[in-house]
């Protein structure tokens, strides 16, 4: 099963010090970039990557539930200071079944 993933990082409006953006980057950014990384070797994260100037993450997963990709997504460090938005993706092989189907029961 494939998903698309779209993680967000939720701005408190409050400016970090310069002491806080390292911790959040050494404590955060650095760890999820890793588990990402870790993903992508493992074959779980197929496709994407981090969303240019944002604190922010798109990617496919090749999960094989739900199950796991909640598992995969609750691992990534960023995801406790997240939006995140999962769409359910089909083949397009798929898809083109259910229309020529569609296309029969319209017949």
């Amino acid at each position: 099963m494939r998903f698309l993933v779209e993680i967000d990082h939720v701005k408190s409006g409050v400016q970090l010090t310069g002491d806080a953006a390292r911790a959040f980057v050494e404590s955060v950014i650095y760890p999820t970039l890793d588990r990402a990384e870790e993903l992508v070797r493992d074959g779980r994260i197929v496709s994407g990557g981090p969303v240019v100037g944002r604190i922010a993450l798109r990617f496919i997963a090749d999960v094989d539930s739900s199950e796991q990709l909640d598992r995969l997504i609750t691992s990534l460090p960023l995801w406790t200071v997240a939006e995140t938005r999962v769409t359910a993706l089909i083949e397009f092989g798929e898809r083109r079944a259910h229309v020529e189907a569609l296309m029969q029961r319209l017949s």
